[in-house]
Parts: C-alpha cells; structure tokens; sequence
C-alpha cells in the first residue's frame, strides 16, 4: 500500500492528521446540526395578568447568550405590564399572532446571517399581519448584514419592525454596559401604542 508510510514518523505524523481531520468534522457537523435545527421547548408565561401580550420566539444558539438577552427583554416587559409568552422557534411554536400586541424574534448570529430557525418560524406563519415586531441580535462583535436579513424577512411578510437590538458577547456593547442589563432597559423602555 503506497499510502501508508513506512517510517514510524511518518505513521504518527498521519495518524494525528487524520484524528485531526475526523474530529474537525465532527465538530462542525456538530455545530452545523445545531445551528440549523428547530429546538422544541414548551410556552413559558410571564406575569399572566399582563394588559398586552408579546410573544418571543428565539434560537438559543451555541451558548447561553441568545437565552439570556431574551429573558433579560422579556424581564423589562414584564416590569412595563406586559404578559410575555416565551418559546424556541420550532414546528411546534405558535404561528397564530391574533393574540398578540408584539412579536419578539431572537436570534443568534452564524457567518454573518440570521439563524435559518427563525427565518424558517416567519415562514410558517406567512403573513405577519402588521404585527409590531422587535429583533434580538446576538452576536461575538460584529455588527453586519444578519440584523437586515431578518428585518427584510420580516417586511417581507408584512410586519414592521419596531426596534433591533444587537448584543455583543466579547465587543463593546452601547456605552459599554452589561449586555443583559441593556436588553431589560431595552424591554422595559419599550412601548408601542395600544390598537
């Protein structure tokens, strides 16, 4: 076999390469498997006695940031009197928005784009009925093209965003503050007329 060296050096050499090579792979098919999979979750509600509802739908990425900004979100709306209905964007999401006053989508940023998730849930729902809509971006620290792409799916199907909020987890956030201390402020700030 012509492939297969014959010095031992050599032998060790290409085995540490090909282990290399495997575990690469695996870690990308790993990460690829997650980025593009809908994770289902159950309807979480916050303050059920809230006068408006808002429902927030995420991707809960690769580490728990996307999760905490939305909850941090979702904390300030609650604070502002809102009933908040928390879930992951899956088949088993809902896709019915006549219930509620706000659309939340959270998403993580892979290779400069939106996760594929939530593109995927505004797609199941189709129309958006003009519903008031705010994007949760999170990303390593750099800002780009994702925030748009979602915002342009978004008016695609016909809603209007309201506010896009982009968090960084290693670049400095607005005025250098706490990213989920900017995410309640952000929710609590929040207010769209009542219709």
């Amino acid at each position: 076999m012509k492939f297969w060296p014959q010095k031992k050096w050599k032998k060790i050499l290409l085995i540490t390469i090909l282990i290399f090579v495997v575990v690469v792979a695996g870690i990308l098919g790993f990460v690829l498997f997650k980025i593009n999979s809908d994770y289902v979750s159950g309807i979480e509600v916050l303050n059920a006695d809230g006068s408006q509802t808002a429902l927030i739908i995420y991707h809960p990425g690769l580490s728990s940031f996307m999760k905490d900004v939305v909850y941090a979100f979702a904390d300030g709306l609650v604070e502002n009197g809102w009933r908040v209905e928390i879930t992951t964007a899956s088949s088993q999401a809902p896709t019915d928005l006549s219930e509620y006053s706000l659309l939340v989508l959270g998403s993580p940023v892979y290779a400069d784009n939106p996760s594929p998730t939530i593109k995927r849930h505004v797609e199941r729902i189709g129309d958006l009925e003009g519903i008031d809509t705010v994007l949760l971006v999170t990303s390593g620290g750099s800002e780009g093209g994702a925030e748009a792409s979602l915002q342009q799916t978004v008016e695609t199907h016909h809603s209007s965003v309201e506010m896009v909020l982009s968090l960084f987890t290693s670049a400095p956030n607005e005025g250098d503050g706490d990213p989920l201390d900017i995410a309640e402020q952000a929710g609590r700030d929040f207010f769209i007329a009542v219709r």
